[in-house]
């Protein structure tokens, strides 16, 4: 892996307001969100306006009006739990239109995404979860800078476990910060797909952790919210984004040309 993030994780009850989180050191920051009360915070003397608990679109926004900003497609590779000898790890789907519409994508799902904007995903035909259903939103807050012609190989990766799957049918919010790690402050470690966990307060501000480690790329959120077929909300698959799937037939020709 030419990458190296880390992942802070945490997730809640719907009820009893139980809440935990996990950083972990795997390409990405998983974190669930404290209650908006604690949406404001500092750390190391750094103040930080926005949390776990922020609306879903405000950091992308606000990735947007930052000097220098220029609107851009980031790829991305979203993985999902899959049994030793099993094929298929199931679909993804990424909603294009205010309406349902959408493109449909095998597991693990490779698209290019644009950089401040929220996308609602489906992920379904999981074996071990016959007949589930979840719809996590992804919102892209930074970009990575590959060489030119290798934007796929530095897909940033969205990786959901089997234990995330699992709380979030039991109806709990997982949120997780995917950051690109700082070098100098890497835990002395070989780099591999393992995860480097660690338990941290769950009123800590996860968008300041990450920073503090890193640089925040993505904020996921994965729970038990369900479409409503007779009163969708507004907005709820989101508002027409641009997706770019990647032609893998056309992958797979370029690399057995080579």
């Amino acid at each position: 892996m030419l990458l190296n993030s880390n992942t802070l994780r945490s997730w809640s009850r719907t009820q009893g307001f139980r809440r935990q989180a996990i950083l972990a050191g795997i390409l990405a920051l998983a974190a669930a969100w404290p209650s908006a009360a604690g949406a404001q915070s500092t750390n190391r003397g750094r103040y930080f306006p926005l949390n776990q608990s922020t609306p879903p679109g405000v950091a992308g926004k606000w990735s947007g009006v930052q000097r220098g900003f220029v609107p851009a497609m980031q790829f991305v590779r979203v993985e999902l739990p899959n049994s030793p000898g099993q094929t298929g790890a199931g679909e993804v789907a990424f909603y294009t239109g205010p309406q349902g519409e959408n493109a449909v994508v095998a597991a693990p799902a490779v698209v290019a995404l644009r950089v401040g904007s929220v996308y609602r995903l489906k992920i379904s035909g999981m074996p071990d979860y016959p007949g589930a259903e979840l719809y996590p939103t992804v919102e892209l807050i930074d970009r990575l800078h590959p060489p030119r012609g290798r934007e796929v190989e530095f897909a940033i990766p969205i990786v959901l476990t089997a234990e995330e799957i699992e709380m979030a049918l039991e109806g709990r919010l997982v949120t997780k910060v995917i950051y690109l790690e700082q070098p100098d402050r890497a835990a002395p470690v070989r780099n591999t797909n393992a995860a480097r966990n660690r338990l941290t307060d769950p009123r800590e501000n996860l968008l300041a952790v990450a920073d503090e480690a890193g640089r925040p790329m993505v904020i996921v959120r994965v729970g038990g919210r369900l479409p409503d077929a007779g009163d969708l909300e507004a907005g709820f698959f989101g508002f027409g984004d641009p997706v770019q799937v990647l032609d893998r037939s056309a992958s797979t020709r370029e690399a057995a040309s080579e």
